[in-house]
């Protein structure tokens, strides 16, 4: 059947004697738009719809029939819900989606919005507008996908994965930090992210957070190391990722956590052995030296006095030639308990070296530091060691020297002055316990 031309010539000739600017709209609309008379030809076909479809407006106008434009039935159907009431009412269509046929025979998903076209109470066609959805489509169906994925790696995730909305609230947390911080997933959902971290970052958590969502150097995202608060109320130190987003204009920090306690507790365990004699479990001499530095710009500082002992045992050598090695070093272990169990907390033994030690007493002078040396002297010399069972149990004892900071005086002065004091105390007979300051007032005397 031939269609009239009499109505899609007085629809042109009305769109003629519209504005430019309506024409502009036409032809730069996103949407492709297509208009045809009652019988279904095409007599309006913008340069969009020649993007979705693929057909040039020459190849469509007065030539093509937009039932061409659908699968078999596609159209039938498209005109039955246009006459009816369920899509925008009837003579409307608004939103409906299916799917049209590309020149190339492909398939493409579209979201259609039409309507009949009325002229002096006659209708005269259809003008529909075009919208590809395939990309959308698509983008669903990977984001259906991706969801799932997600949901898979944000449950079985080994560490910790909490995101935080704008007011501050936890949104979502998964098993592994529900078991991190020994909270159900109802519990977390809704509390304040703060109440997550030990009170002493609550304070500075807004600008913790600035900081760790940005990047370092080379755009890598920073980790920073942080202590997070359990429901026990235990501390636990994590390494803390930060990433921020905005979904539906709402900002989003997501956090992972790690926990890294065993980590923590293997380098306090490797900086210990660093640090520490492994015969005496007393700290050695590389300790000491940062110690005592550290002891001297507090004596500068607050004005305040430290000394050191110096302790070498008698006659080690030739005990341990007559009774072996491990004679020698049980005496060894020995002393390094004694000197544990008679000072201060806030003093500090070390291994100095072989049978030498040191102990450094903060906040003492020496004429005070002369009466726990002497305490630890006496005891030592009471401890029986049998390195032959049978025989009777032999003696060790020490001698101690004691020399006192001064203002202008090294770590090394420190030291050789109390080297100084712990010979002379040898020199006199061993087993005695000497100070430096009495050497010199005794010089000087």
């Amino acid at each position: 059947m031939v269609p009239s031309a009499d109505p899609a010539n007085s629809f042109l000739s009305s769109l003629e004697r519209r504005s430019t600017f309506l024409e502009n709209v036409i032809s730069t609309c996103p949407e492709g738009i297509i208009a045809n008379d009652t019988e279904g030809n095409i007599f309006l076909f913008n340069s969009s719809a020649e993007r979705i479809f693929g057909y040039a407006p020459e190849e469509a106008i007065g030539k093509m029939n937009a039932s061409r434009l659908y699968p078999p039935g596609g159209a039938r159907e498209v005109k039955e819900f246009l006459y009816s009431d369920e899509y925008g009412g009837r003579g409307r269509l608004v939103d409906f989606e299916t799917v049209a046929v590309r020149k190339d025979g492909k398939r493409v998903p579209i979201r259609l919005c039409c309507a009949l076209l009325v002229e002096e109470g006659r209708e005269i066609g259809t003008i529909g507008f075009f919208t590809d959805i395939s990309g959308r489509k698509a983008l669903l169906e990977r984001f259906l996908e991706s969801e799932e994925r997600f949901r898979g790696i944000f449950e079985s995730a080994r560490d910790a994965i909490v995101s935080v909305g704008e007011d501050g609230n936890v949104v979502m947390a998964n098993r592994a930090a529900q078991e991190l911080f020994g909270y159900g997933e109802e519990t977390l959902r809704g509390m304040e992210a703060v109440r997550l971290f030990a009170p002493r970052f609550a304070d500075y958590w807004k600008e913790l957070s600035v900081y760790a969502s940005g990047l370092g150097p080379g755009n890598e995202r920073r980790n920073i190391e942080i202590r997070v608060l359990s429901n026990s109320g235990a501390e636990i130190p994590v390494q803390l990722t930060l990433a921020e987003k905005f979904v539906r204009g709402q900002r989003i920090q997501t956090a992972i956590l790690r926990d890294i306690s065993e980590r923590k507790a293997l380098e306090e365990d490797l900086r210990l052995q660093s640090i520490t004699d492994a015969l005496t479990r007393l700290y050695n001499r590389r300790h000491f030296l940062s110690l005592a530095q550290r002891e001297v710009e507090r004596a500068i500082r607050n004005k305040v006095p430290f000394s050191i002992l110096l302790i070498d045992v008698d006659r080690f050598k030739q005990y341990n030639d007559t009774f072996g090695h491990d004679e020698g070093d049980k005496v060894l272990r020995a002393l390094g308990e004694e000197i544990r169990k008679n000072f201060r907390t806030m003093d500090t033994g070390f291994r100095y070296g072989g049978e030498e030690f040191l102990v450094l007493l903060p906040e003492t002078a020496a004429e005070s530091a002369l009466i726990p040396a002497e305490r630890l002297r006496r005891r030592f010399s009471t401890i029986p060691f049998l390195p032959h069972p049978v025989e009777e149990p032999r003696q060790v004892t020490l001698s101690i020297g004691v020399a006192e900071f001064r203002q202008g005086l090294s770590i090394d002065d420190i030291v050789r002055f109390a080297d100084r004091a712990m010979y002379a105390a040898k020199n006199a007979g061993r087993n005695r316990t000497m100070s430096y300051e009495r050497l010199v007032a005794g010089s000087n005397g």
